[in-house]
């Protein structure tokens, strides 16, 4: 029914297919699910543009509204998210692009997951369940346990204390071993991985993120240097933010160069030229072992020149956002 309604929608509409990873493809066969963006409906939220994804079932996976239309989105008020089998998978609010206040997260089954309240880049957890309905932590405090996307399997697990690790933590890193971690107020004191190779390596932080050779002001200077103002946008004043994303391998070579949440298409197209250009950097570090990542960059093309955002990793751990 929903997709009905969204197919049925007056207003022009616009079809993008994406990968789960937030990319965009050319094609329905290359993709993970896709997304409907209509333009503001002047009868009712004549502010908002809404967005509406679905899985290739037919069923819906992500309803919100957005100030802007696509590409640039700016996801403000009530959105909900599905899993594939039709029950929520999370509520959250937004303003102005950022989560705020209360959101809830659910178990496939439709039970919940977690509560946390959310304040810009701050969080306090409320609630933690099993997929039963057992609580396990509250208020901060009590036991964590982290399931990887499909919730098939646990992925890490630990104790929390106002918010924050506590004692040992346990986790898995794919099917290549485990490690073990030691935490105080949130503090990494030691950490173990071991493979099933039987190799071991210690560590003293869980995550080192990739860096630029130079270091970040380096990097700003790369792309300072190297991006050039497209003629078009100086000539009609057009300006803005470009959200691209990127891999860092274990090499240190840049792949998978990306589109998170673009602008116009001579300003997409130019940040693309010059990140797929990026010389070697120093590769990431993850469990005390060479790791892929993944990072995200925004990139405002204003009148008075370029600014920059800050470097992110993208995380797939939905609770510390690691």
């Amino acid at each position: 029914m929903f997709l009905q309604d969204a197919k049925a929608a007056v207003t022009d509409t616009v079809l993008i297919y994406l990968k789960n990873s937030g990319r965009v493809v050319a094609t329905k066969d290359s993709a993970d699910y896709f997304r409907f963006v209509m333009s503001p409906d002047m009868a009712t939220d004549s502010n908002f543009y809404r967005v509406c994804d679905f899985y290739f079932n037919g069923k819906p996976k992500f309803f919100a509204k957005s100030l802007s239309n696509w590409p640039a989105l700016v996801i403000d008020g009530y959105t909900l998210s599905y899993f594939p089998n039709g029950n929520r998978r999370c509520t959250r609010q937004y303003k102005n692009g950022y989560i705020v206040g209360e959101e809830l997260n659910y178990y496939p089954n439709g039970k919940l997951y977690f509560s946390r309240d959310v304040d810009g880049n701050t969080w306090k957890l409320k609630e933690l369940r099993d997929s039963t309905g057992n609580v396990l932590a509250e208020n901060g405090t009590g036991h964590i346990v982290i399931y990887d996307i499909n919730f098939k399997n646990i992925t890490e697990e630990g104790d929390i204390k106002n918010s924050m690790r506590e004692g040992q933590w346990r986790g898995l890193l794919g099917d290549t071993g485990k490690y073990v971690c030691v935490f105080h107020k949130d503090v990494l004191k030691s950490g173990i991985t071991y493979l099933k190779s039987g190799k071991q390596y210690a560590f003293k932080d869980t995550i080192v993120k990739a860096v630029f050779d130079g270091g970040i002001s380096y990097f700003w200077s790369f792309l300072r240097e190297n991006i050039v103002y497209p003629k078009f946008a100086l000539d009609h004043k057009l300006n803005g933010d470009v959200v691209v994303g990127f891999t860092i391998d274990k090499s240190g070579a840049i792949q998978n160069v990306h589109i998170v949440n673009g602008l116009f298409p001579c300003f997409n197209e130019e940040v693309m030229r010059v990140m797929k250009s990026s010389p070697m950097w120093t590769p990431g570090i993850s469990y005390g072992m060479l790791a892929d990542q993944k990072l995200i960059v925004s990139i405002f093309f204003g009148q008075e020149g370029l600014q920059f955002g800050a470097l992110q990793l993208q995380s797939a751990n939905t609770i510390f956002g690691r």
